[in-house]
C-alpha cells in the first residue's frame, strides 16, 4: 500500500494546504467581525481535518516494520520543523508567538515542544503523538479499530458541544485529541476498507458529489439565519466539515486531470504549511484594517502570495540542497 499512489488523496492534500493558507488569509483576528469573514472562514473549516484524514489514511499499516516507520516519520517530520521553527524564530518572522526580544531559553523550548513557534505549528504536536498512537494501532485488529473511530466520533461531537473541556484556551483546544482524533481515524479506516469504500465511491460518485454539494449548501444556509456562523451549530459544523472531506476524494477518484500539479503540491504540502504563515501575515501587514474585517481581494492578494512564495523558497531550497531539502523543508 505504501507504494501505491492514491490520486484521490493527493487531490484532498492539494485542496486542504491551499485551503489552510486561504484561512490566514482571510483575517489576523481569529474570527472576522463581518458576515463576509464569517463565511469564508466557516467555508475553510474543512482543511486541516482533511490533511489529518490524509495522514491516518497514508501511514505504513502492514508493509514495514514499527522500527522502519518510526525511522521514516521521525526523518519526515521532525528536521524541518525543527528547521523551520529555529529560522522563523531568530529571523523574527511576523506572526511569532513571542517576538525574539521577549524570548527566553524555556519559552524557546516550550515552543519547539508544543508546536508553538507559530500557533499553526500545533498542527506538527499533533501529527506527533497521533504517530505515536498509530504504533500502538498497528497492532489492533480491524474490527476493534471501527470501536475506536466510532468511539472517536462520540469523543468529538461531546467536545464540540463543550461536555468535554468547556472554558478551554485554543491553545489547549487546537492542541487537544479528541478535536483531531477522528479525522485521523476516519484515514485510517478508509485505507483499511480502501477497495469496499472506494469501489462504493467510484461506483455512486455522481450521487455522492450532487448530495455532497446540496448538503454543505443547506448546512451553509441554515448556519446563516439570524445571523448566526458554524459557532453556534458546533455539531452541524462537523457534518459539513466531514461532508467536505469526502467531496474532493470522490471527484479524485474520478477526474484525473491535472495529476502532475496536484502531485506536486500534495508532495510539497508539509512544506507549504512550514512556510507559508509569516509571508501571509507580512501582506497583511500593508493593509492593518484587515485585522478584524474581510477584504476578498486583500485576501486573494495574501492568498497567492502566500502559496507562490512558499513553492519558490521550497524550489530554492530543493536546488541548493538537493536531496537534503526534505530534512530543511520537508520537500
Amino acid at each position: 500500500m505504501e507504494k501505491q499512489r492514491f490520486y484521490e488523496i493527493d487531490v484532498l492534500k492539494c485542496v486542504c494546504i491551499l485551503t489552510v493558507v486561504y484561512i490566514h488569509s482571510i483575517s489576523t483576528s481569529f474570527e472576522p467581525s463581518i458576515f463576509g469573514g464569517y463565511v469564508a472562514s466557516d467555508l475553510c473549516r474543512f482543511a486541516v481535518p482533511g490533511l489529518f484524514f490524509a495522514a491516518g489514511f497514508l501511514l505504513d499499516k502492514q508493509i514495514n516494520s514499527t522500527r522502519q516507520v518510526i525511522k521514516k516519520k521521525l526523518i519526515r517530520l521532525l528536521p524541518p520543523y525543527l528547521f523551520c521553527s529555529i529560522c522563523m524564530q531568530f529571523l523574527n518572522v511576523p506572526g511569532l508567538s513571542v517576538e525574539l526580544k521577549n524570548l527566553n531559553a524555556g519559552q524557546f523550548i516550550y515552543n519547539l515542544i508544543f508546536g508553538n513557534t507559530l500557533g499553526i505549528y500545533f498542527f506538527v504536536f499533533v501529527l506527533f503523538y497521533l504517530f505515536f498512537w498509530s504504533l500502538v494501532l498497528r497492532y489492533v485488529p480491524g474490527k476493534w479499530v471501527l470501536g475506536l473511530w466510532a468511539l472517536s466520533a462520540l469523543l468529538l461531537l461531546a467536545f464540540v458541544k463543550g461536555l468535554i473541556g468547556s472554558g478551554m484556551s485554543l491553545f489547549l483546544m487546537f492542541r487537544h485529541p479528541f478535536f483531531h482524533l477522528f479525522a485521523y481515524m476516519s484515514g485510517w479506516i478508509f485505507s483499511l476498507y480502501y477497495e469496499t469504500l472506494g469501489s462504493l465511491f467510484r461506483q455512486y460518485r455522481i450521487s455522492i458529489i450532487c448530495s455532497g454539494v446540496v448538503l454543505v449548501a443547506i448546512i451553509l444556509v441554515f448556519t446563516r439565519v439570524g445571523g448566526n456562523h458554524f459557532s453556534s451549530f458546533p455539531i452541524l459544523s462537523q457534518f459539513y466539515i466531514y461532508t467536505c472531506v469526502i467531496l474532493p476524494i470522490t471527484a479524485g477518484m474520478w477526474i484525473h486531470k491535472f495529476q502532475s500539479g496536484i502531485q506536486f503540491v500534495s508532495n510539497a504540502s508539509y512544506g507549504i504549511y512550514l512556510l507559508h504563515f509569516p509571508i501571509v501575515r507580512a501582506c497583511q501587514s500593508v493593509y492593518p484594517e484587515i485585522s478584524v474585517d474581510y477584504s476578498f481581494v486583500y485576501a486573494l492578494i495574501s492568498w497567492c502570495i502566500g502559496v507562490s512564495s512558499s513553492i519558490f523558497i521550497l524550489l530554492v531550497i530543493k536546488k541548493i540542497a538537493g536531496r537534503y531539502s526534505a530534512y530543511l523543508a520537508g520537500y
